[in-house]
């Protein structure tokens, strides 16, 4: 109402604090203090303790994920690390680590002759996912060779790729013989014939 009454406006300015006794006595005392104040510790809350030990921890892990030798696959898809579990069921798990019901996996363990796929090449599940004949009702588009990390990180990340993931590892696992070929025995071995053909179904580990 004051303003509708008397619309003029008087604008005044004073450069920093001179002239103003209150400021100019408080600016006094602040630099006193940096020379003859005593310095006062208080006690750090809970909550203040909580996140700064959750920030030291989130930060040691990373070092040590970033610059370990081990689960680099795993890196390669999730670089940083999270407290939040990952949105992946068993199936994408053992498709993102190559482990599984895979000539490649089985064979680093002895628990197959072979690393190769019954179509010749050697069976990953990279391979199962883009290359095989077997398995073309599952294809994912192959990337080239330089992208091949995008890919993997995109693929895990995708809730409708992840599903057809899931479809293809089921795939393998119930059709084991179709995707793993049986062993054929030597004939100059002399291992008990009754063991010629020895079929190695799928398992996990």
């Amino acid at each position: 109402m004051a303003l509708l009454n008397n619309p003029s406006l008087n604008i005044g300015w004073v450069k920093g604090h001179v002239g103003v006794l209150g400021k100019e006595t408080a600016d006094k005392l602040a630099k006193q203090a940096t020379i003859r104040g005593e310095i006062h510790y208080f006690l750090a809350t809970k909550s203040y303790l909580k996140n700064l030990l959750h920030k030291v921890s989130i930060n040691k892990w990373q070092q040590e994920w970033a610059t370990g030798d081990t689960g680099r696959t795993i890196y390669n898809i999730s670089p940083k690390v999270i407290t939040n579990p990952v949105p992946w069921t068993r199936e994408s798990i053992l498709f993102a680590t190559r482990h599984g019901s895979f000539p490649s996996y089985l064979r680093k363990f002895n628990l197959h002759h072979s690393d190769l796929c019954a179509c010749g090449e050697v069976g990953t599940s990279f391979h199962y996912a883009t290359t095989c004949y077997l398995t073309t009702s599952y294809y994912f588009t192959k990337p080239s060779k330089n992208l091949t990390s995008i890919w993997w990180r995109n693929t895990l990340n995708n809730k409708l790729s992840r599903f057809k993931i899931i479809n293809l590892v089921s795939f393998l696992t119930e059709n084991g013989n179709l995707i793993i070929p049986q062993y054929e025995q030597n004939n100059t071995s002399d291992v008990d014939s009754s063991s010629d053909a020895e079929t190695f179904s799928p398992s996990t580990r």
